[in-house]
């Protein structure tokens, strides 16, 4: 019985002649994916931390919160971009979103939906134009982790295809990855489904006989690159397009040495994908090109404006250490991160599966096996993008070379993305290069591999314990997922990828696993008391111009009302804006940045001054002059006394009072 059932599952995923998966293998797995992805969708269920207004407006349980809890440091995702996407639905879709005066150019801002030709390449904002607001927040959430697990899954069933279990443990164990998981959104997903794309698009047009396949994959991953591109966030970008570069180098040496085909031949192969690049580049040359002024409003701000990173930035011993700390992070779901990290994003790290077969990498390339196999230097180029990153973690001195590569564009936390996607290449490729040479791993390099795994983790836990940190105190799992990772190791090593697949999913899942919530609908601040409050006044004086003080609270709800105010999170600085409140630029440096413009009661003319790099603080009198010229209503959660306010509202919801003021002479 058990001999026909495995007889019928290898005829089940039995490759094609070619050594590529079959129709059955590339799309029975995905399409549970797809159906899944749907299901949520149509149900509008998210991940999104929107449930923290539960605490500001409601009282008890909230009802749409179905599993998990809301996670504040998440504020990018709940408070920055939920609050302007749902601006963008208030006014209509603009391609100028008028809530800072003047306006922002809405196409570059936040990942925002608009009725612009960009769109088309956003496919997580298109919904938003044609879907109910709870299921197109849903898409925005769904879409770029489905192509996130759709991409690694096609590229790790492109090398084993006889594995699609182990390729789809995988797919969501990358999903699950911490640095996605407490950097959940499409600027993060996005470069991680563009470089399995590419690399999946890079072994079919080499091992493909047809064409067509090779085209539509170069299609795909052209598409996927300007979603990427259009999210402006290029530190994300980084590490995935060097893996990228490194091993399309890898695979077309390897051809041309091992397979022994004309330099000529290899280079027609990657026409489709070269003639992709140059279709993607023409479109974000394009979309660039016809927005350029605000491009150059983005990247002359003081910040981040030309910011880089110099090499050897990780230089003590605490800052490694929280590179190998990706066992000890379910101390994160507790708000512990000290020595991590200064919070839990910053602290995000992948589980190092690539860094810890390092050895058995090297070891199997060289070795010619019973087929005399030649040296696989697609393995070889997945070892030096880590030695690379490593480099460029570790080693100072090398800063021309460093920003001539344009590696100084990333971070040293940024960059740790690059272990993410190595970690699949490498466990995947090393398991079809030891069957291809029919050998296994000797135990003793397997005995170093999981030895590695294990001191780094005890090195990690007593560098913490040293300096005072809690975390191993927080994260009782810490042991569990060095475990895992091990496991997983010695399976990759000894050609077991099932095994490897489950326990790298197990080990993810032991340190992520309940990071970001299950959430129905959105927190639609509009229809709250002070949202409707604020609609009102709105529509009796459309001109009016509004400042929120307080909280973060009064910010949202502006925003999220689509009025004029002077809040928000600007990607660059309106300059009507700015020439309202600072007249003469004196404080140009403090508000030329990409940062949160909160308000807090003041004397005087506004002042301007950063707590934080993202961060704008403006004192508010509301007998200025500025505020007689420029400001009628005031929307604050704290009372406020100043000679020129009158109260005209006070609305109590929940445990709140949000409180209107008119500024009056």
């Amino acid at each position: 019985m058990i001999e026909r059932m495995v007889g019928a599952y290898a005829r089940l995923v039995a490759p094609r002649p070619s050594g590529l998966p079959n129709l059955r293998v590339l799309f029975a797995l995905p399409a549970l994916f797809v159906i899944a992805a749907v299901v949520l969708i149509a149900l509008g269920v998210s991940g999104t931390s929107q449930g923290v207004f539960w605490d500001t407006f409601g009282t008890g349980t909230d009802p749409d919160l179905l599993a998990g809890d809301p996670r504040p440091i998440r504020s990018d995702e709940w408070l920055v971009q939920s609050s302007w996407v749902v601006s963008q639905v208030q006014q209509g879709f603009p391609v100028v979103n008028q809530t800072f005066p003047g306006g922002m150019d809405a196409t570059i801002q936040n990942d925002l939906p608009t009725w612009d030709w960009s769109t088309a390449f956003r496919p997580h904002v298109s919904g938003f134009l044609v879907f109910p607001l709870d299921n197109a927040m849903a898409a925005r959430w769904w879409i770029p982790a489905l192509a996130v697990v759709l991409s690694v899954y096609f590229f790790a069933v492109t090398v084993l295809p006889k594995n699609p279990i182990a390729a789809a443990a995988l797919a969501i164990g990358v999903l699950l990855s911490p640095i996605l998981q407490w950097w959940f959104l499409p600027t993060t997903l996005w470069p991680v489904a563009f470089a399995f794309s590419a690399m999946t698009a890079v072994l079919w047009a080499f091992w493909c006989r047809r064409r067509w396949p090779s085209w539509l994959l170069a299609a795909a991953t052209a598409y996927i690159a300007v979603a990427m591109a259009m999210s402006i966030y290029v530190p994300f970008m980084i590490p995935a397009v060097l893996v990228v570069v490194l091993f399309t180098l890898g695979a077309a040496v390897f051809e041309v040495t091992s397979r022994k085909r004309a330099v000529g031949r290899v280079c027609a192969d990657l026409i489709p994908l070269a003639s992709a690049a140059v279709a993607a580049a023409g479109v974000a040359g394009v979309w660039v090109a016809t927005r350029v002024e605000t491009v150059r409003a983005v990247t002359s701000t003081v910040y981040p404006g030309e910011r880089l990173q110099e090499t050897g930035a990780v230089n003590t011993i605490d800052t490694v250490a929280a590179i190998f700390g990706g066992p000890f992070l379910r101390s994160l779901l507790f708000d512990v991160t000290d020595g991590l990290g200064a919070n839990q994003s910053e602290a995000s790290t992948p589980l190092l599966a690539a860094v810890f077969l390092l050895v058995p990498m090297i070891w199997a390339a060289f070795a010619r096996g019973t087929k005399k196999a030649g040296t696989d230097y697609i393995l070889l180029a997945t070892v030096a993008s880590v030695l690379v990153v490593f480099a460029y973690l570790l080693v100072p001195d090398w800063d021309l070379v460093a920003h001539a590569l344009v590696l100084d564009r990333t971070t040293t936390r940024r960059i740790r993305l690059a272990f993410l996607i190595l970690g699949v290449v490498g466990v995947v490729l090393l398991v079809r290069r030891l069957r291809t040479i029919e050998q296994r791993t000797p135990w003793l390099l397997v005995a170093l591999s999981v030895g590695g795994v294990v001191a780094a983790s005890l090195a990690v836990a007593t560098i913490l314990d040293s300096a005072g940190s809690s975390v191993t105190a927080a994260s009782k799992s810490w042991i569990l997922s060095t475990i895992l990772l091990a496991a997983a190791v010695a399976c990759a090593a000894r050609a077991a990828p099932f095994f490897a697949a489950v326990s790298m999913l197990l080990a993810t899942s032991a340190v992520a696993w309940g990071v970001n919530p299950l959430y129905l609908g959105v927190f639609d601040l509009r229809a709250t008391d002070i949202g409707v409050t604020v609609a009102e006044l709105e529509r009796a004086e459309p001109r009016a111009v509004w400042i929120g003080i307080g909280s973060h609270v009064p910010t949202a709800v502006l925003v999220e009302s689509g009025v004029s105010a002077f809040n928000g999170v600007q990607t660059y600085p309106p300059q009507e804006t700015w020439a309202m409140i600072d007249p003469v630029g004196r404080y140009e440096d403090e508000w030329n940045r990409l940062a949160n413009v909160k308000w807090i009661p003041g004397s005087g003319e506004p002042t301007v001054e950063n707590p934080e790099l993202d961060q704008i603080v403006v004192t508010f009198d509301s007998c200025s002059d500025f505020a007689g010229q420029n400001v009628r209503f005031v929307l604050a959660d704290v009372v406020l006394d100043q000679e020129c306010l009158t109260l005209i509202e006070s609305v109590s919801e929940g445990p709140s009072i949000l409180r209107v003021y008119e500024v009056v002479d």
